[in-house]
């Protein structure tokens, strides 16, 4: 058994730079989240391994593009590689409630062992239409971990 959490990118892990036409140039990663990553990774909670992912929209970004760009922000190696769900490959965005459900699904965990950590409100809501735990802020997300792990 797992707790999965997925984060968004833009304005919750980094700030994306994107040039004149709207492709992404560089992920600008935010001062706290390599520590909040740290602490995170390899976790357990009450034996439940934590597991981390990503599900971002990404306009016309390829896979391959978007692994290149975690890795040069040195951010890949944090995630499952199994748990990265960009907009751009899935053909869904998070204005869909399917996706969050395929993330669900890919994970393997229950949805309410999955959290989603989002800045965007109506992301939020929607994710939480899909039965998805939230939270606002990669510093909030370790008081959801707790709830979860206190069986609430």
């Amino acid at each position: 058994m797992s707790i999965v959490v997925f984060f968004d990118l833009g304005d919750t892990l980094v700030i994306p730079r994107l040039s004149d036409n709207g492709s992404l140039l560089e992920l600008k990663v935010l001062p706290f989240v390599p520590d909040v990553l740290d602490k995170l990774r390899g976790t357990e909670v009450n034996n439940m391994k934590l597991r981390l992912g990503v599900i971002s929209n990404t306009g016309e970004e390829t896979l391959a593009r978007m692994h290149a760009m975690m890795a040069a922000a040195r951010l890949l190696d944090f995630f499952d590689p199994t748990l990265l769900l960009f907009s751009s490959v899935e053909g869904i965005d998070k204005r869909q409630k399917q996706f969050f459900e395929r993330a669900v699904q890919r994970s393997g965990a229950r949805p309410e062992q999955c959290i989603y950590v989002g800045e965007d409100e109506a992301e939020r809501g929607t994710a939480e239409a899909a039965r998805l735990r939230t939270s606002y802020h990669p510093l909030h997300v370790f008081h959801v971990i707790d709830l979860i792990a206190q069986g609430h």
